[in-house]
């Protein structure tokens, strides 16, 4: 688990065998933001400036800007066969061999790809079929092919308008500065009071039938069709809980799972299912979503981690005590 105050490794069958990595004693930053496993079933985390840590039969290696990152604040990282993407706030980076050796490492940014990249702040990726690789920005979405870079923003239909998002938004960002961003407000990009920014992506998920679902900051959930190219949104006005979406993750029986500032929803493709704190989730706020083999959904939120069962013939949730 990734927190603000560095990473638990939890063994989930005894509440009390855990373990805590922080700066004392593994890491340069205890702000985690990503957690990976790499092709060798290394972990690695993307930190909230100190950059990559790497987890190798038991000891620790941290990586930054000397070695070739363009950014010690690292978003999200995928891996395709044996090459790593990494989203910073300063761009991308392409690492193919060793990552302790500087030559591995590719940077590209908006001005080294003339715009292609059409934001340096990256906050998400996902690998789509014949080496495409998607990149959610602040300034929008941006796709590589290894060759050619091409992207898309509200402009092009990203994110809902702000006459359909504007009442539902109203005092959100607020509660976002008085919550989780509380002590990071001068340093993090998207704090200010602004409730709507439709080009500044979130979160993505690229699912098994190739669609590309798109977290937005207050203009709702979009989805990306790949072949024609066109958006369709989803907002509160549609069955969400909320506007903010924070969190993507596609269920083993193909349903949607999306965190939201408001809550969790589970979403079949037309009706959307939704989650809060009277259902028992911790927080209303929703960053991560993980599930396991047992039939159980964890869900990550401010103040700490909730733990749901999936009852498979009907697809509830339940909070076990």
């Amino acid at each position: 688990m990734g927190t603000s105050m560095g990473i638990i490794k939890y063994d989930t069958t005894s509440v009390d065998n855990y373990t805590v990595y922080d700066n004392r004693n593994s890491l340069l930053s205890n702000g985690i933001f990503s957690i990976s496993v790499g092709p060798k079933n290394q972990l690695w985390f993307g930190t909230y400036g100190g950059g990559l840590s790497l987890l190798v039969k038991k000891k620790w290696i941290n990586i930054n800007t000397p070695q070739g990152l363009n950014d010690s604040f690292v978003y999200d990282l995928k891996f395709i066969q044996k090459t790593m993407w990494i989203a910073t706030w300063s761009g991308v980076n392409r690492v193919q061999g060793d990552p302790l050796i500087r030559d591995s490492w590719t940077s590209f940014t908006t001005e080294s790809t003339n715009g292609g990249l059409i934001d340096n702040w990256v906050y998400a990726i996902e690998i789509g079929e014949n080496n495409n690789i998607w990149f959610g920005t602040e300034g929008g979405l941006s796709l590589f092919n290894g060759k050619q870079w091409k992207n898309w923003n509200h402009k092009n239909g990203l994110g809902a308008s702000h006459q359909i998002v504007m009442q539902d938004n109203q005092l959100v960002t607020d509660s976002f500065k008085g919550s989780h961003h509380n002590n990071q407000i001068a340093s993090l990009p998207n704090t200010k009071n602004t409730s709507f920014r439709p080009n500044y992506i979130v979160s993505m998920h690229l699912d098994k039938l190739n669609r590309l679902w798109i977290g937005t900051w207050g203009a709702g959930l979009s989805v990306f069709n790949l072949e024609t190219e066109e958006f369709r949104n989803y907002t509160v006005k549609d069955g969400l809980p909320g506007n903010y979406i924070l969190a993507i993750n596609e269920a083993p029986d193909g349903n949607l799972w999306v965190g939201s500032n408001k809550g969790l929803s589970k979403f079949d493709g037309i009706t959307f299912l939704n989650y809060s704190k009277t259902n028992g989730l911790v927080s209303d706020y929703v960053f991560s979503i993980e599930f396991d083999n047992d039939n159980f959904l964890w869900i990550g939120g401010h103040h700490g981690m909730t733990k749901l069962k999936i009852n498979i013939q009907s697809g509830h949730l339940s909070r076990l005590n």
